[in-house]
């Protein structure tokens, strides 16, 4: 075979493949084609014929008691070769099969008459045949009635191959479906509630049962609103979440939730839509874990660290009044000093309570640390919002406290139109925050290095990487801080 047919020969092959239907048991209705064939055209042997890979396959015969003959002297496999009906009157007359083993020795045949069974892209796949030992020719209507045959047997083979794939499907779907059954309720510390378009339940896990205590059939059918606290229903809580679920992606639910027993329950989840291809909303699911036992603790952890915040409080101002009583003989501004350095550390206290004492915003730090509400206009800030820990906290607490000191006694703030900038940037090598001050007089070196001097040149966290340029125009000065040590 050349290049083209073998790529032929290949597709006809896998074509037949589909039909699955090479070394089947016999089945009536292809039984009773070859009887009828024999019947009508009057012969001995009568065949429905499959050419499979250099064999051939009787689906049905009458008159051989044989399912297979070999290849090599197959009248058919030359029959799907025609276009669409091949007869041979006296086979020992035509050179294809005057040499055919089956001619010239037993069983003798002499007659053959074949319809090709083709699919619907033409591709030939075998035949219904005819065969007889005496030389003979088929008349019109016994042709015309084996090409119908042949199209019948197309028909039969074609409602097997339509029906195995719709079996097929219909078992990968059940497969598939079983496999996500299996799968939705190995998730059993996960709530999973599948619902409609209008919040009515349509599924719900074995997780759903063993947070929630409902079973299946308990809640299938039922809106999920009674999942919800009273109060969060009177507040649409549920609708709300459905809203944004589609609007947004998700709805975030992290609340009180009620058990079977009434008893209520802290679920961290969220409620997502679900779509069909095309986008068109099907429903929703809702995923929601049990939290509860981590919510207790982090409430006991809230209040044990508002009670420590208390007791530091009280600790501050022990120390506030010690300090007013110890420096009354020193200098009121020196013993002011001292306190607002307190006072500084008692605002950084409350930010770093608001996060559980870990770490806080350095927007926020800064607004509290300044207080730029009170001076309106006087602070430009800028710069990412980046989250630093509580001994950063701590140090640039005192820092830009002495720093906004020292420009109310000296700097910019202590006239009416100065301000002053402070602008951060955050790089791979650390934090870099510069504090410039502009319209207030000029800046000169103190005289005389203080411990306000010495906490500046200290920097950030002790990094000493500081840089200050005492200009005409106001200070300005630039702080670095690696960082590694910025979340400490």
């Amino acid at each position: 075979m050349n290049t083209h047919e073998n790529a032929r020969e290949l597709r006809r092959l896998q074509a037949l493949d589909e039909y699955a239907i090479l070394d089947t048991p016999n089945e009536k209705d292809f039984d009773d084609v070859a009887r009828l064939a024999s019947d009508i055209c009057g012969t001995p042997i009568a065949v429905v014929n499959l050419i499979g890979d250099r064999r051939q396959f009787f689906k049905a015969e009458v008159g051989l008691g044989v399912r297979e003959t070999p290849f090599e002297s197959s009248f058919c496999a030359k029959a799907i070769l025609e276009n669409d009906f091949l007869m041979v009157p006296d086979a020992t007359k035509d050179k294809r099969f005057d040499c055919n083993p089956l001619v010239t020795g037993e069983p003798h045949l002499r007659f053959y008459a074949g319809a090709i069974l083709k699919n619907s892209e033409g591709l030939p796949l075998g035949t219904v045949c005819v065969l007889d030992y005496e030389p003979r020719e088929l008349n019109e209507l016994q042709q015309r009635t084996l090409r119908v045959l042949a199209s019948q047997v197309m028909a039969q083979l074609e409602l097997r191959r339509v029906a195995a794939s719709e079996a097929d499907a219909r078992r990968a779907e059940s497969e598939e479906k079983a496999r996500y059954k299996a799968v939705f309720n190995s998730a059993i510390d996960y709530a999973i509630i599948v619902m409609d378009r209008s919040g009515l339940i349509t599924d719900w896990n074995d997780g759903a049962t063993r947070v929630l205590g409902w079973e299946r059939s308990e809640a299938t059918g039922r809106d999920v609103s009674f999942v919800f606290t009273p109060e969060d229903r009177e507040a649409g809580v549920p609708d709300l979440e459905m809203r944004s679920a589609r609007t947004q992606g998700r709805g975030i639910d992290e609340r009180w939730h009620l058990r079977k027993s009434g008893e209520r329950f802290w679920a961290n989840g969220e409620l997502m839509p679900l779509t069909a291809d095309e986008g068109a909303l099907q429903g929703y699911v809702k995923i929601l874990r049990d939290q509860t036992v981590e919510r207790l603790q982090e409430q006991r952890k809230q209040l044990l660290l508002e009670e420590m915040a208390h007791r530091v409080k009280n600790s501050f101002a022990v120390v506030q009044a010690v300090a007013s009583q110890s420096l009354r003989e020193i200098d009121p501004a020196i013993a002011s000093t001292f306190q607002d350095r307190i006072i500084a550390l008692g605002r950084a206290h409350d930010l770093l309570l608001q996060t559980n004492w870990q770490s806080t915003h350095l927007r926020a730090l800064l607004d509290g640390v300044l207080l730029t509400d009170t001076f309106p206009g006087r602070f430009e800030i800028d710069g990412p919002d980046i989250v630093v820990g509580s001994k950063t906290s701590m140090s640039l607490s005192l820092l830009l406290h002495e720093m906004a000191t020292n420009a109310l006694k000296y700097g910019a703030l202590s006239v009416i139109d100065g301000k002053v900038e402070i602008r951060w940037t955050l790089e791979d090598d650390g934090l870099q925050l510069t504090w410039r001050e502009i319209g207030g007089p000029s800046a000169a070196a103190p005289l005389r290095k203080g411990f306000g001097s010495k906490l500046i040149a200290m920097g950030i966290n002790g990094a000493r990487d500081v840089a200050l340029d005492f200009g005409s125009g106001g200070l300005t000065a630039s702080f670095r801080a690696p960082a590694a040590t910025l979340s400490t």
